[in-house]
């Protein structure tokens, strides 16, 4: 969600033969903010793989999805060069067959939370609040990296009137 937020950030950010960047551009600049901030002694990264299959979720909810129009030409383009930049960060990238990013991220901070690892996960997708914890944190971009919201299960409980296990 950081690269897809980055993308239509910098949407019309081209190199001088054309290559399409902004994507990878603003998830850069993102990143490496988050980086400087927290200060973390890991970092992963995890994304939807291509033609991933929903089939489940479509089982149990047939709206799953539905009337969200697929990214531009120039976001996919991008992912090439996101790959290369990961690779040049040391950044491990996660992703397989029929799980979704939010599902990759979840299962890692809950065995990292299981050895009593502090996970904070950057994210604008609010799936993410499911896996809220002692040892997990969430943070949720809301617009660029002005404007984040740090989730705990206290804060989550205060704004939302529920338990984190209730939603």
């Amino acid at each position: 969600s950081v690269f897809y937020r980055g993308f239509y950030a910098m949407p019309y950010l081209k190199t001088a033969s054309g290559i399409p960047t902004g994507g990878v551009y603003g998830f850069t600049v993102m990143a490496l903010e988050v980086i400087k901030r927290l200060n973390p002694d890991y970092v992963a990264i995890a994304w939807d793989k291509p033609k991933t299959n929903i089939r489940k979720r479509l089982a149990l909810y047939s709206g799953y999805k539905a009337g969200r129009k697929p990214a531009p030409p120039e976001f996919y383009a991008q992912i090439p060069l996101l790959h290369q930049l990961l690779d040049a960060l040391g950044w491990p990238l996660y992703e397989l067959d029929d799980y979704e990013a939010d599902d990759i991220i979840g299962a890692l901070a809950t065995q990292a939370s299981k050895k009593h690892i502090e996970t904070i996960i950057i994210t604008s997708d609010m799936d993410m609040l499911q896996v809220v914890h002692d040892d997990i944190k969430v943070y949720a971009l809301k617009t660029g990296l002005s404007n984040i919201e740090l989730y705990s299960p206290a804060s989550f409980e205060e704004k939302h009137h529920i338990k984190v296990s209730q939603f």
